[in-house]
Protein backbone atom coordinates (compact mmCIF):
# COMPACT_ATOMS: atom_id res chain seq x y z
CA UNK A 1 0.00 0.00 0.00
CA UNK A 2 1.32 3.39 -1.07
CA UNK A 3 2.05 6.05 1.81
CA UNK A 4 0.04 8.68 1.90
CA UNK A 5 2.03 11.83 2.09
CA UNK A 6 2.39 15.31 1.20
CA UNK A 7 5.94 16.76 0.07
CA UNK A 8 5.59 19.95 -1.26
CA UNK A 9 2.08 20.73 -1.12
CA UNK A 10 0.77 23.89 0.47
CA UNK A 11 -2.34 23.15 3.33
CA UNK A 12 -4.45 25.75 4.95
CA UNK A 13 -6.44 24.81 8.08
CA UNK A 14 -9.00 26.95 9.61
CA UNK A 15 -10.00 27.20 12.81
CA UNK A 16 -6.52 25.34 13.62
CA UNK A 17 -5.92 26.80 16.75
CA UNK A 18 -7.50 24.26 18.67
CA UNK A 19 -9.52 21.09 18.71
CA UNK A 20 -10.04 19.33 15.52
CA UNK A 21 -8.40 21.56 13.36
CA UNK A 22 -5.00 21.13 15.50
CA UNK A 23 -5.44 17.44 14.76
CA UNK A 24 -5.80 18.12 11.12
CA UNK A 25 -2.96 20.35 10.90
CA UNK A 26 -0.84 18.17 12.98
CA UNK A 27 -1.50 15.29 11.00
CA UNK A 28 -1.01 17.20 7.64
CA UNK A 29 2.37 18.60 8.60
CA UNK A 30 3.62 15.55 10.46
CA UNK A 31 2.83 13.81 6.28
CA UNK A 32 4.58 16.19 4.95
CA UNK A 33 2.53 19.19 4.34
CA UNK A 34 3.66 22.82 4.59
CA UNK A 35 0.52 24.03 7.19
CA UNK A 36 -0.74 27.28 7.19
CA UNK A 37 -2.82 27.26 10.84
CA UNK A 38 -5.39 30.16 10.37
CA UNK A 39 -7.22 31.09 13.53
CA UNK A 40 -7.99 34.63 14.81
CA UNK A 41 -6.88 33.38 18.45
CA UNK A 42 -3.78 31.08 19.24
CA UNK A 43 -2.76 30.33 15.77
CA UNK A 44 0.79 31.26 16.59
CA UNK A 45 1.20 28.43 19.45
CA UNK A 46 0.20 25.20 17.07
CA UNK A 47 2.48 26.66 14.01
CA UNK A 48 5.29 26.52 16.83
CA UNK A 49 4.38 23.26 18.01
CA UNK A 50 4.13 22.04 14.41
CA UNK A 51 7.54 23.53 13.55
CA UNK A 52 9.47 21.83 16.84
CA UNK A 53 8.28 18.35 15.94
CA UNK A 54 10.33 18.81 12.93
CA UNK A 55 7.55 19.75 10.48
CA UNK A 56 6.74 23.33 8.65
CA UNK A 57 4.30 25.69 9.58
CA UNK A 58 3.00 29.33 9.75
CA UNK A 59 0.35 31.23 11.48
CA UNK A 60 -2.35 33.46 10.31
CA UNK A 61 -4.72 35.19 12.12
CA UNK A 62 -7.11 36.30 9.43
CA UNK A 63 -11.03 36.53 9.76
CA UNK A 64 -12.35 33.95 7.66
CA UNK A 65 -15.84 35.47 7.85
CA UNK A 66 -14.91 38.11 6.13
CA UNK A 67 -14.34 38.67 2.63
CA UNK A 68 -11.18 40.57 2.74
CA UNK A 69 -9.99 38.15 5.69
CA UNK A 70 -10.65 35.73 3.86
CA UNK A 71 -8.95 36.56 0.76
CA UNK A 72 -5.95 38.25 2.80
CA UNK A 73 -5.38 34.38 3.91
CA UNK A 74 -5.09 33.33 0.94
CA UNK A 75 -2.87 36.02 -1.03
CA UNK A 76 -0.91 35.46 2.50
CA UNK A 77 -0.60 31.87 1.63
CA UNK A 78 0.62 32.47 -1.47
CA UNK A 79 3.04 35.02 -1.05
CA UNK A 80 4.47 32.63 2.00
CA UNK A 81 4.11 29.51 0.30
CA UNK A 82 3.68 29.95 -3.28
CA UNK A 83 0.38 27.93 -3.90
CA UNK A 84 -2.35 26.31 -2.40
CA UNK A 85 -2.91 22.79 -2.71
CA UNK A 86 -5.25 21.94 0.07
CA UNK A 87 -8.13 23.60 2.06
CA UNK A 88 -9.70 22.61 5.18
CA UNK A 89 -12.68 24.66 6.21
CA UNK A 90 -13.25 23.67 9.46
CA UNK A 91 -13.95 27.09 11.68
CA UNK A 92 -17.36 27.31 12.86
CA UNK A 93 -19.14 28.43 15.99
CA UNK A 94 -21.61 26.74 17.99
CA UNK A 95 -24.50 28.39 19.26
CA UNK A 96 -27.72 26.43 20.32
CA UNK A 97 -30.66 27.74 20.58
CA UNK A 98 -34.52 26.21 19.44
CA UNK A 99 -36.25 28.61 17.38
CA UNK A 100 -38.98 30.21 19.66
CA UNK A 101 -35.48 31.78 21.38
CA UNK A 102 -33.08 32.12 18.88
CA UNK A 103 -31.64 35.46 18.92
CA UNK A 104 -31.04 37.07 15.45
CA UNK A 105 -27.11 38.52 16.24
CA UNK A 106 -26.47 34.58 17.04
CA UNK A 107 -27.82 33.11 13.97
CA UNK A 108 -25.62 35.53 11.76
CA UNK A 109 -22.40 34.87 13.71
CA UNK A 110 -22.73 30.98 13.24
CA UNK A 111 -23.65 31.33 9.76
CA UNK A 112 -21.30 34.25 9.19
CA UNK A 113 -18.05 32.12 10.19
CA UNK A 114 -20.04 28.31 9.50
CA UNK A 115 -21.35 28.95 6.07
CA UNK A 116 -20.36 32.86 4.97
CA UNK A 117 -16.58 31.84 6.07
CA UNK A 118 -16.47 28.74 3.77
CA UNK A 119 -17.52 29.84 0.96
CA UNK A 120 -15.38 32.89 1.21
CA UNK A 121 -11.91 30.99 1.54
CA UNK A 122 -13.30 28.66 -0.85
CA UNK A 123 -13.71 31.45 -3.28
CA UNK A 124 -10.20 33.16 -3.04
CA UNK A 125 -8.73 29.70 -3.53
CA UNK A 126 -10.68 28.34 -6.34
CA UNK A 127 -8.76 30.13 -9.11
CA UNK A 128 -5.46 29.51 -7.97
CA UNK A 129 -6.50 25.57 -7.72
CA UNK A 130 -8.08 25.73 -11.08
CA UNK A 131 -5.05 27.52 -13.12
CA UNK A 132 -2.69 24.80 -11.50
CA UNK A 133 -5.47 21.85 -12.46
CA UNK A 134 -5.07 20.53 -8.73
CA UNK A 135 -6.80 20.97 -5.37
CA UNK A 136 -8.47 19.30 -2.53
CA UNK A 137 -11.18 20.88 -0.59
CA UNK A 138 -12.58 19.37 2.94
CA UNK A 139 -15.75 21.14 4.47
CA UNK A 140 -17.54 20.62 7.84
CA UNK A 141 -21.14 19.96 7.75
CA UNK A 142 -22.85 17.99 10.61
CA UNK A 143 -25.28 15.32 11.46
CA UNK A 144 -27.23 19.13 12.85
CA UNK A 145 -27.53 20.09 9.02
CA UNK A 146 -28.48 17.03 7.59
CA UNK A 147 -30.91 15.46 9.81
CA UNK A 148 -31.48 18.16 12.44
CA UNK A 149 -31.13 18.31 15.79
CA UNK A 150 -33.11 20.46 18.75
CA UNK A 151 -32.20 23.37 19.70
CA UNK A 152 -29.72 24.19 17.29
CA UNK A 153 -31.70 25.88 14.13
CA UNK A 154 -28.50 28.12 14.07
CA UNK A 155 -25.93 25.38 13.29
CA UNK A 156 -28.20 23.06 11.39
CA UNK A 157 -29.47 25.84 8.78
CA UNK A 158 -25.26 26.83 8.55
CA UNK A 159 -24.10 23.27 8.38
CA UNK A 160 -26.99 22.44 6.24
CA UNK A 161 -25.97 24.94 3.77
CA UNK A 162 -22.25 24.02 3.78
CA UNK A 163 -23.46 20.29 2.57
CA UNK A 164 -25.50 21.48 -0.41
CA UNK A 165 -22.26 23.78 -1.32
CA UNK A 166 -20.20 20.95 -1.11
CA UNK A 167 -22.02 19.07 -3.39
CA UNK A 168 -22.58 21.90 -5.82
CA UNK A 169 -18.21 22.95 -5.82
CA UNK A 170 -17.65 19.42 -6.07
CA UNK A 171 -19.63 19.43 -10.10
CA UNK A 172 -17.79 22.87 -10.54
CA UNK A 173 -14.65 21.54 -9.75
CA UNK A 174 -14.75 18.33 -11.65
CA UNK A 175 -13.02 20.24 -14.61
CA UNK A 176 -10.18 21.77 -12.63
CA UNK A 177 -9.15 18.64 -11.15
CA UNK A 178 -10.61 20.07 -7.32
CA UNK A 179 -11.93 17.07 -5.53
CA UNK A 180 -14.66 18.61 -2.49
CA UNK A 181 -15.85 16.59 -0.25
CA UNK A 182 -17.40 16.87 3.19
CA UNK A 183 -17.48 15.46 6.51
CA UNK A 184 -19.87 15.24 9.93
CA UNK A 185 -16.93 14.85 12.44
CA UNK A 186 -17.78 13.44 16.03
CA UNK A 187 -15.08 14.25 18.35
CA UNK A 188 -14.22 15.60 22.24
CA UNK A 189 -13.01 18.86 21.64
CA UNK A 190 -13.87 22.47 23.89
CA UNK A 191 -16.71 23.27 21.23
CA UNK A 192 -18.15 20.04 22.26
CA UNK A 193 -18.39 20.86 26.00
CA UNK A 194 -20.88 23.68 25.25
CA UNK A 195 -23.52 21.57 24.15
CA UNK A 196 -23.28 18.10 26.16
CA UNK A 197 -23.77 17.26 29.79
CA UNK A 198 -20.74 16.86 31.58
CA UNK A 199 -21.37 12.81 32.00
CA UNK A 200 -21.43 12.76 28.14
CA UNK A 201 -18.40 14.97 27.32
CA UNK A 202 -16.23 12.56 29.62
CA UNK A 203 -17.66 10.25 27.15
CA UNK A 204 -16.88 11.51 24.24
CA UNK A 205 -13.52 12.58 25.95
CA UNK A 206 -12.52 8.77 26.10
CA UNK A 207 -14.04 6.78 23.13
CA UNK A 208 -14.12 9.59 20.61
CA UNK A 209 -10.76 11.70 20.53
CA UNK A 210 -9.93 13.86 17.50
CA UNK A 211 -7.40 11.23 16.38
CA UNK A 212 -10.03 9.58 15.25
CA UNK A 213 -11.12 11.90 12.62
CA UNK A 214 -8.21 13.13 10.93
CA UNK A 215 -7.02 10.33 9.17
CA UNK A 216 -9.91 10.32 6.96
CA UNK A 217 -9.43 14.31 6.88
CA UNK A 218 -5.84 13.42 5.32
CA UNK A 219 -7.15 11.23 3.00
CA UNK A 220 -9.63 13.67 1.37
CA UNK A 221 -6.66 15.85 1.47
CA UNK A 222 -4.46 13.95 -0.45
CA UNK A 223 -3.54 13.13 -4.20
CA UNK A 224 -5.24 9.67 -3.58
CA UNK A 225 -8.57 10.85 -2.62
CA UNK A 226 -10.69 8.53 -4.07
CA UNK A 227 -14.00 10.22 -4.40
CA UNK A 228 -15.85 14.00 -4.70
CA UNK A 229 -18.81 15.21 -3.44
CA UNK A 230 -19.51 12.92 -0.81
CA UNK A 231 -20.23 13.70 3.26
CA UNK A 232 -18.75 11.24 5.69
CA UNK A 233 -19.83 10.34 9.31
CA UNK A 234 -16.44 9.75 11.28
CA UNK A 235 -15.66 9.52 14.61
CA UNK A 236 -15.20 6.96 17.54
CA UNK A 237 -13.02 4.49 15.13
CA UNK A 238 -16.04 4.40 12.37
CA UNK A 239 -15.69 6.22 8.57
CA UNK A 240 -19.35 5.37 6.97
CA UNK A 241 -21.36 8.12 4.26
CA UNK A 242 -23.86 10.30 4.86
CA UNK A 243 -25.72 11.37 2.23
CA UNK A 244 -29.60 12.05 0.77
CA UNK A 245 -31.52 9.42 -0.72
CA UNK A 246 -34.29 8.93 -3.06
CA UNK A 247 -37.16 6.08 -2.72
CA UNK A 248 -39.03 5.04 -5.81
CA UNK A 249 -42.15 6.90 -4.71
CA UNK A 250 -45.67 6.79 -6.03
CA UNK A 251 -46.48 8.08 -9.57
CA UNK A 252 -49.89 9.11 -10.82
CA UNK A 253 -50.40 11.52 -13.11
CA UNK A 254 -53.63 12.51 -11.88
CA UNK A 255 -52.95 12.79 -8.15
CA UNK A 256 -55.19 14.07 -5.78
CA UNK A 257 -54.46 15.23 -2.37
CA UNK A 258 -56.64 12.03 -1.52
CA UNK A 259 -54.98 9.52 -3.63
CA UNK A 260 -51.87 10.91 -1.99
CA UNK A 261 -52.62 9.85 1.41
CA UNK A 262 -53.89 6.57 -0.38
CA UNK A 263 -50.91 5.97 -1.83
CA UNK A 264 -48.68 7.07 1.25
CA UNK A 265 -46.83 3.77 2.26
CA UNK A 266 -45.37 4.00 -1.30
CA UNK A 267 -44.48 7.56 -1.04
CA UNK A 268 -42.76 7.22 1.93
CA UNK A 269 -41.27 3.68 1.47
CA UNK A 270 -37.72 2.69 2.07
CA UNK A 271 -37.35 -0.53 0.72
CA UNK A 272 -35.49 0.92 -2.63
CA UNK A 273 -33.47 3.85 -2.37
CA UNK A 274 -31.04 5.02 -5.09
CA UNK A 275 -28.53 8.38 -4.07
CA UNK A 276 -28.02 10.56 -7.03
CA UNK A 277 -24.98 13.66 -7.52
CA UNK A 278 -26.62 16.06 -8.97
CA UNK A 279 -30.52 17.18 -8.72
CA UNK A 280 -29.82 17.11 -12.99
CA UNK A 281 -29.68 13.51 -12.19
CA UNK A 282 -32.31 12.79 -9.68
CA UNK A 283 -34.56 14.85 -12.72
CA UNK A 284 -33.51 12.65 -15.34
CA UNK A 285 -34.15 9.35 -12.82
CA UNK A 286 -37.66 10.69 -12.11
CA UNK A 287 -38.54 10.79 -15.92
CA UNK A 288 -36.57 7.69 -16.84
CA UNK A 289 -39.08 5.89 -14.05
CA UNK A 290 -41.98 7.86 -15.38
CA UNK A 291 -41.57 6.14 -18.72
CA UNK A 292 -41.23 2.77 -17.56
CA UNK A 293 -43.86 2.94 -15.61
CA UNK A 294 -45.86 3.74 -18.60
CA UNK A 295 -47.27 7.27 -17.24
CA UNK A 296 -46.40 9.30 -19.86
CA UNK A 297 -47.80 6.85 -22.63
CA UNK A 298 -50.89 6.63 -20.75
CA UNK A 299 -51.87 10.38 -19.17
Amino acid sequence: MRNINFSGRVAIVTGAGRGLGRSYAEILAARGAIVVVNDVTNPGEVADAIRDAGGSSIASDHDISTPTGAKGLIDFTEAQCGGVDVLVNNAAVGRYSSFLNVEIEEYELVRRVGLDGTFYVTRAAWPIMAAQGYGRIVMTTSGHGLLGGRDSISYSATKGGVFGMMRSAALDGKPFGIMVNSICPAAYTPMAESYVSEEWAEKMRVESPTSLVSPLVALLCSEQCPTTGANFDVGSGRVGMVTPFTNAGYYDRDQTPESILEHWSEVTDTAVQTAYTSSRESTEAVGIARRRTGADATH
